[in-house]
């Protein structure tokens, strides 16, 4: 596993146990639990027709950026995952404030990673970056005295009550990195069935989601070719976060019948 030093082979526990076993990649499991969502599991950010069988990709800020693609299998009739590790590939900002921030992450890990500015902990960076400016660029935002880092959930607490400017730029910068990558993931496999934004963090920050987010996925400054395509990509947010155990059951059910 990677963040885990274990070596976890399904043959092995095939053989042991005699039943069949399927290991999955976590956003592997969240994938094939998207076609068993309803409705009411769901927050529609880009309002665009779902096109039957087309690509579709999930990706989701937690503890760290998962992310995976599904497509269509004719002869199985029904959708195939396959996950990756593209939150490990490096970020690229847009504009001069991500840029700066880029350069703030490369001074620390020696390279920034989109995952590095795209999970929990990624927020707690983007605040700690917002801080480490001059009190003499934004002295109505720093005056208060304690600029100390905070955890991702107290900046988020803080930026949806309002309470700290730090914290709302933070979550807004946040929100717009994630949508942009959610377009780049789109734009890659044409993902007319849909992008899906799973994890535990964005549907905690839905009051703030469809400006910044949305804006970035749909990049409204610049690209207008690109731009209409986006528009005409479904975009959501899952809320229901139980989506891990519906796909792994869904493959379970497989397993079962084929």
């Amino acid at each position: 596993m990677t963040n885990l030093n274990w070596v976890i082979d399904g043959d092995a526990l095939h053989n042991l146990f005699g039943f069949k076993v399927a290991l999955l990649n976590d956003f592997e499991a969240v994938g094939y639990g998207i076609p068993a969502l309803d409705a009411t599991d769901l927050v529609c950010l880009n309002d665009a027709p779902i096109h039957p069988h087309a690509p579709k990709v999930v990706m989701g800020p937690g503890t760290g950026l998962g992310a995976a693609q599904l497509f269509w299998d004719d002869q199985r009739h029904h959708y195939r995952v396959l996950p990756g590790e593209g939150a490990h590939a490096t970020f690229a900002p847009r504009g001069w404030k991500q840029q700066a921030l880029s350069a703030f992450a490369t001074s620390r890990f020696g390279h920034c990673e989109i995952e590095q500015v795209a999970c929990g902990s990624g927020l707690e960076l983007i605040y700690e970056f917002l801080l480490s400016d001059e009190p003499a660029h934004r002295p109505e935002h720093l005056k208060n005295p304690d600029r100390s880092p905070k955890p991702a959930a107290d900046i988020s607490a803080a930026a949806l009550s309002g309470s700290d400017p730090i914290a709302e730029e933070a979550v807004d910068l946040f929100l717009a990195i994630i949508g942009q990558e959610a377009g780049a993931m789109a734009l890659r496999v044409l993902a007319s069935g849909g992008v899906y934004i799973a994890g535990g963090i964005t549907p905690r920050l839905l009051p703030r989601v469809r400006h910044s987010l949305l804006e970035a996925f749909l990049m409204k400054k610049g690209r207008g070719p690109f731009r209409k395509l986006l528009k005409s990509t479904p975009l959501f947010v899952i809320t229901n976060d139980k989506i891990g155990q519906l796909g792994a059951a869904e493959v379970a059910k497989r397993l079962i019948t084929e």
